[in-house]
């Protein structure tokens, strides 16, 4: 066990806002690895690495994943910890044949760290021509042939990931292991706003902030099934940062104090439209 990492690793994903059952999650498959291996138990062979996460976007699922590997390397489960994320785009080809060939090159740079498939549903369902089926096929073949050597993560929306498994008996068998991404609360998504405006050494006057949160209020009441998250709030605090960088280049450089420079105001944030998509 490599504890440095697994402990930094760890810090991380504890220093997420929000997540509290993955965090709980993570913790007991850490405990349990830990276990089997003070036993002599094969990790490998008696536990299931391979994962589903459900959920919307922005919920944390890409995030979680990178730090999910590199526990696992921590762990001496991986020895490489790398994580290769991708799409149908990246798995299908638009020819016969050429499909497996590309899934393969993806799995191959997979090997001792991790796969993550993001929309994964869309491999399958495009009726019985689509070449996502060979994709899911080669997949299947590689995590049986070689497993223990990397983990896939397969991810999407809730309902549509369920019909994916559902859809052939060996998915259900090999991904057995869900995480549930809950959609951030008002609170939750005000605070990761915070966040994100501190990353840049930005602080918001108090009348900014009862903007901002009066702003996420109705993104939360107005959300749809496939609502952004804290993707949606990423948006729309980098339109807000160009607003207070653009008033600054506006204005006279002997009136730029560094107070001013790094401080966002009511101006930087009135007249957005109440759009799910940003801004």
């Amino acid at each position: 066990i490599d504890e440095p990492l697994l402990q930094d690793a760890m810090k991380r994903l504890r220093s997420l806002i929000g997540l509290e059952n993955i965090k709980k999650e993570v913790e007991e498959i850490t405990k349990i690895v830990k276990y089997y291996q003070e036993i002599g138990k094969d990790v490998r062979t008696s536990f299931s690495l391979h994962s589903v996460f459900l959920g919307n976007p922005g919920t944390g699922k890409t995030t979680v994943a990178r730090l999910l590997i590199q526990i696992y390397k921590a762990l001496g489960i991986l020895e490489r910890g790398n994580l290769v994320e991708c799409d149908r785009k990246s798995l299908v080809a638009a020819f016969v044949g050429q499909t497996a060939i590309k899934t393969n090159q993806i799995i191959d740079q997979a090997i001792g760290g991790g796969l993550f498939i993001d929309e994964a549903y869309s491999l399958s369902g495009h009726g019985p021509n689509d070449f996502g089926q060979e994709a899911i096929e080669t997949l299947l073949k590689r995590m049986e042939d070689q497993r223990g050597q990397f983990v896939v993560i397969v991810a999407g929306y809730m309902e549509e990931m369920k019909q994916f498994l559902e859809s052939n008996p060996s998915l259900m068998s090999r991904f057995d292991r869900q995480f549930v991404f809950e959609d951030y609360s008002l609170e939750q998504l005000f605070e990761i706003a915070l966040s994100m405006f501190a990353e840049t050494e930005l602080t918001l006057s108090s009348e900014a902030r009862e903007l901002l949160h009066g702003y996420i209020s109705k993104l939360v009441e107005q959300k749809h099934k496939y609502f952004g998250n804290a993707r949606t709030i990423r948006k729309f605090v980098s339109e807000v940062i160009r607003r207070q960088n653009l008033r600054m280049a506006e204005m006279a450089p002997d009136k730029r104090t560094a107070e001013i420079i790094n401080h966002v105001i009511a101006s930087d944030i009135q007249d957005f439209s109440i759009l799910e998509d940003g801004v």
